[in-house]
């Protein structure tokens, strides 16, 4: 697995595509709605997922965790949540904790780690 992560707006998809040779149609944008899609090689805003499943009533941390398998062998890309204020609203804080959580765990499962900022890739593992 390959861990792609930084702020809103970043360049984290044109990253991905460059680095790694992959085109749109090769990435899977997951939304809010609906459950992710596997056949695709690069897995992009993750955060939308967990969202979504945060307002279902669902736990996306146990989903992560009873996918890792699933995961294994893509390039997952997430918007860093982290920085900046807490948020008030209790679903926000949900969100933000939940995305933490996910990203350390997909972060120690990773083979390689790159954090975007400014369009610039680092790669931290």
């Amino acid at each position: 697995m390959i861990l792609v992560f930084g702020g809103a707006y970043q360049g984290k998809k044109e990253f991905v595509a460059t680095k790694f040779g992959y085109s749109l149609e090769d990435m899977y944008q997951c939304t809010e709605k609906d459950e992710i899609d596997f056949s695709k090689p690069v897995i992009t805003d993750l955060g939308s997922y967990v969202l979504g499943a945060i307002r279902r009533g669902e736990n996306p941390l146990n989903f992560v965790l009873s996918n890792k398998a699933k995961f294994k062998d893509k390039i997952i890309v997430i918007t860093d949540v982290g920085s900046g204020i807490v948020p008030i609203s209790k679903e926000q804080r949900l969100f933000r904790d939940n995305i933490g959580k996910i990203t350390q765990i997909l972060s120690r499962e990773s083979t390689e780690v790159y954090r975007l900022f400014c369009g610039i890739g680092e790669k931290l593992k």
